[in-house]
């Protein structure tokens, strides 16, 4: 029996990044040599698992934001080989500014974009609050 390996959505959810901005371009520009797809994420899909979202399906179902700040959920990169590093400087080096950050996990997948959102919220809190 040969082992069945889940390849995830090589993908970019931005929060709060409008399309049209300088930062959603930068995204973008950056996203393309990695193959990341990049999707606007909005309310309406607060309510929808990350892993479906990653793979371009919404089920609109209005949730209540949790954070007004910026994030990015990045999926399908590899942190071993310097893809995620390598993509995440690039974003930096581009200027665009995203306090929120995080990577597509087994666990989070199945994560609703509200619930992944409320814990990265949760954890920027912590950090800044040891400043």
């Amino acid at each position: 029996m040969k082992a069945r390996i889940e390849q995830q959505p090589r993908c970019v959810l931005l929060w709060r990044i409008a399309p049209g901005t300088a930062a959603f371009a930068a995204v973008e520009h950056t996203a393309r040599p990695y193959g990341l797809r990049v999707r606007p994420v909005s309310e309406q899909d607060l309510n929808t698992t990350v892993g479906d979202l990653c793979r371009g399906r919404h089920a609109p179902a209005p949730g209540t934001a949790p954070t007004g700040l910026p994030a990015m959920i990045i999926s399908g990169l590899r942190h071993d080989n310097g893809d995620l590093n390598a993509f995440l400087e690039g974003v930096r080096r581009s200027g665009a500014q995203i306090p929120l950050r995080a990577m597509v996990t087994p666990t989070s997948r199945s994560w609703t974009l509200g619930a992944l959102l409320e814990e990265l919220c949760q954890e920027h809190t912590a950090l800044e609050g040891k400043s």
